[in-house]
């Protein structure tokens, strides 16, 4: 029986992780869609859609539950993955993302201050609408060292096999 890659993720938790990240974007998007470009002219003037709120409860649901993802991930996909020297930037770069998504997201409950508010919600918007593209980019940087490290093993183990 062939050794696991201690550092990738599982079948079901690649899909958990992605379903909930799915959840976090779609509805992030959405409620940002709602308040800035969709606006339904009501009697007194402008009404924010009846969706919106939804979409902002939805939203917090899903990231309560990246947050869980996320403590699944550190233990072992980050701790070994940090140990065997692999994707650090890409990887330290998601952890910081989702760290300052998680403050900004605490800080549009609950911080005061109009100035604040507004930096900490275009901080949480763009960053949030950029993640899909760090995400895959981390994913694609490990799937290429991946390939790296079994051709260099497969050199190692046979260093007459040709390489593509």
């Amino acid at each position: 029986m062939p050794r696991r890659n201690l550092i990738q993720l599982s079948r079901r938790h690649k899909a958990v992780l992605y379903v909930v990240t799915l959840a976090l974007f779609a509805t992030g998007a959405a409620w940002a869609w709602f308040h800035y470009f969709a606006k339904i002219e009501g009697e007194f003037g402008p009404e924010i859609r009846p969706a919106e709120p939804w979409m902002l409860k939805a939203h917090g649901a899903a990231a309560m539950g990246i947050l869980v993802i996320l403590g699944t991930l550190l233990p072992i996909h980050v701790k070994r993955g940090w140990q065997a020297r692999r994707n650090r930037r890409s990887g330290g770069g998601l952890l910081t993302a989702f760290g300052i998504l998680t403050l900004t997201g605490y800080g549009l409950y609950y911080a005061g201050g109009e100035k604040l508010r507004v930096w900490t919600s275009l901080i949480h918007l763009w960053l949030g609408l950029a993640l899909p593209i760090f995400i895959a980019l981390h994913v694609w940087l490990g799937h290429r060292s991946r390939r790296i490290l079994r051709a260099e093993r497969t050199h190692q183990t046979n260093p007459h096999h040709a390489h593509p």
